[in-house]
């Protein structure tokens, strides 16, 4: 009797250090996600900006400024 529960005790401390080790890499991968979203939130203002002054260089130009005012 005193073999099995000497058995269990190893049983539940390996199960706990698994558990701890487990919450450590969940925890690791959490820190992850929350800067690769930061990141990618970044990148994409960046884009966007760039669009914009890809957009600008490459536009046609606006003829309505060229447009004769009635006098």
């Amino acid at each position: 009797m005193r073999a099995r529960a000497a058995e269990q005790q190893q049983d539940l401390a390996r199960v706990r250090a698994e558990r701890d080790d487990l919450r450590g890499q969940a925890q690791l991968l959490a820190r992850i996600v929350h800067v690769l979203e930061i990141e990618n939130s970044n990148l994409k203002e960046t884009n966007a900006a760039l669009e914009q002054q890809v957009a600008a260089q490459s536009a046609v130009p606006d003829l309505t400024r060229w447009r004769r005012r009635p006098e």
